[in-house]
């Protein structure tokens, strides 16, 4: 959304998206194996994804991923090593020239509406595909567009990058794991819940990557005063105040022609659920929603008793927390 106006559908809906990960990523269809053969000295890395259109069969397909690497000498090296992976592992034949960059390569194969970028930048790599499925299904292709989009992509995330100061290694242990107590007011993730993505506590920007509609969302976290998202077994946001707590729980509850309003649990009647109604696999069944003073909880779960458990126990959380 911040690279170009057109990419505002992400996938997330509920807790089971990979964002941050410590040593593989589905996006680089790498094993574990070949990831680590190739990546000395990586610490951690982000990803995310958008689509140009809600019908993923016709949409174009944008991601970013970010790897953090000790060094710019590793950062460098890595860049190079995966980009041929990745090239050799999907059959990309040709290089392409991404302007006039340096530490940047690129591959596609002539044809097809596909392409794959890295870019070393400082102690990071950026590895940015585009993917145009509509062009695809069409057999046409347009490389200078795939082209122009990474090169806005490396622009924007390498401004971003260099304003950006990591934590030594030596002190990552020094950090906190919570913040202002925002974990520890989090329902804890189940172990039969999906643990690809692992717990995590995001600002108000970061918290977008979250969010299945970011424009509508990022007006919503402005306008509500949110500082602080934690994911978990759900997702708890903190607002300004209670009434910015309350925005969140109306306006993550409305209903639409998928979504019909379901009865909350019988010992929270503020809460807000519903009930999905299209088939779709990637979107769990039920959502419940409730808020306490400046906090507001949402909840997943594809069993109509479990997502009122699960609501009414994070709720207890809130209610109990100092």
């Amino acid at each position: 959304m911040d690279i170009d106006p057109q990419f505002t559908v992400q996938s997330s809906a509920g807790t089971n998206i990979t964002l941050g990960f410590i040593e593989s990523l589905y996006s680089l269809e790498l094993s574990a194996d070949s990831f680590r053969a190739v990546t000395p000295g990586f610490i951690a890395g982000f990803y995310s994804l958008g689509y140009s259109e809600s019908d993923a069969l016709i949409a174009t397909s944008f991601t970013n991923t970010v790897l953090l690497f000790a060094d710019q000498q590793a950062a460098a090296s890595a860049a190079a090593a995966l980009a041929q992976a990745v090239a050799e592992k999907k059959g990309l034949s040709t290089p392409v020239a991404i302007g006039n960059r340096t530490n940047t390569f690129a591959f596609w194969k002539p044809g097809t509406q596909e392409l794959y970028a890295f870019q070393a930048t400082g102690q990071h790599v950026i590895y940015t595909t585009v993917k145009d499925r509509a062009k695809i299904m069409l057999e046409t292709t347009d490389l200078p567009a795939m082209v122009a989009l990474t090169e806005k992509s490396f622009d924007t995330v390498g401004a971003r990058l260099r304003e950006f100061r990591p934590t030594p290694p030596d002190k990552l242990t020094d950090i906190p794991l919570d913040h202002d107590g925002m974990l520890g007011r989090s329902l804890t993730r189940p172990r039969e819940d999906d643990w690809s993505n692992p717990p995590g506590l995001y600002d108000r920007i970061g918290a977008l990557h979250m969010s299945s509609d970011p424009v509508s969302d990022k007006k919503l976290f402005e306008e509500a005063g949110v500082d602080w998202l934690a994911n978990s077994a759900g997702n708890v946001y903190r607002a300004e105040d209670s009434d910015g707590a309350q925005l969140i729980r109306d306006k993550r509850s409305e209903l639409s022609k998928v979504y019909r309003r379901i009865d909350p649990p019988k010992n929270l009647p503020d809460a807000r659920c519903r009930e999905f109604r299209a088939k779709n696999s990637l979107v769990l069944r039920f959502h419940c929603v409730a808020s306490y003073d400046r906090y507001t909880a949402e909840v997943w779960s594809d069993q109509l008793i479990d997502v009122q458990q699960r609501i009414s126990a994070q709720y207890a959380i809130l209610t109990k927390a100092k």
